[in-house]
């Protein structure tokens, strides 16, 4: 009895019952299975992030007498170029968005993007390798391969600016924010030598500042108090200045 053809093949192809036994339900990982003279390549379409690790299949058949047929689009062998096409648009979109790429935020929707395509890329260009070595002097085939180089090696490209810009984007944070808390630090330094030095001065003039203003303007001590006040405050930014050093 002939075993059945799963849904992502179309019932038509006359595929030897040595392949058809190899075939679940789902398409499983991108492979060729090569039997009685007939080739069936098994890969996927361009993935997406959102598609929640779900692969859509695309299937290629080459029958002993060099005949190819597609599904689901049609074209045979063309739709195997259209398909390798596809990855390398897909990867140069993502780059461009990439390259307009200017937050962290961004970097990883890219790079969200590119992981399930570049993974996808290098598994197709392993099995154009296989495909090619199961019928090596057919030029076609190493044409085929050397397209599958092409649009794997374009997602890398791809994979590769967005991880460059991301860490740079990062790196350049982190630089801003380091300035800045430089710069809040010194900041904070030049208050604290202001208070010291004023200090003394604040808690005279609140003690002073329990009599008449005239009267204190009065007093034989308050010039000497203010003096004092100002070598307490100078003698109190000094040291804090000190400790500020030695930290």
């Amino acid at each position: 009895m002939e075993t059945q053809l799963p849904p992502f093949v179309p019932k038509t192809w006359a595929l030897p019952d040595a392949i058809r036994r190899r075939l679940g339900n789902e398409s499983g990982r991108q492979r060729l299975m090569d039997a009685e003279g007939h080739l069936l390549v098994i890969l996927h379409l361009p993935p997406k992030a959102d598609h929640d690790e779900v692969r859509h299949p695309a299937v290629f058949w080459r029958s002993p007498d060099g005949e190819w047929k597609s599904f689901p689009t049609s074209g045979g062998i063309g739709a195997l170029h259209a398909l390798m096409s596809d990855y390398k648009k897909a990867a140069t979109q993502l780059d461009e968005r990439a390259e307009a790429a200017s937050t962290p935020r961004e970097y990883y929707e890219v790079m969200r993007e590119l992981n399930p395509l570049h993974r996808a890329s290098r598994n197709m260009l392993a099995v154009m390798e296989d495909l090619r070595k199961a019928r090596p002097d057919e030029r076609d085939l190493i044409v085929l391969r050397d397209h599958a180089i092409s649009s794997e090696r374009a997602v890398e490209m791809a994979i590769h600016d967005a991880r460059t810009g991301l860490e740079f984007t990062v790196a350049e944070t982190g630089e801003r924010q380091a300035k800045e808390a430089n710069q809040a630090t010194e900041e904070a330094k030049r208050l604290n030598r202001l208070v010291a030095f004023f200090f003394p001065v604040a808690t005279l003039a609140a003690v002073f500042g329990m009599n008449e203003p005239l009267r204190v303007l009065g007093m034989r001590e308050f010039s000497v108090v203010l003096a004092g006040g100002l070598f307490l405050g100078w003698m109190m930014r000094a040291f804090v200045s000190y400790k500020g050093r030695g930290n």
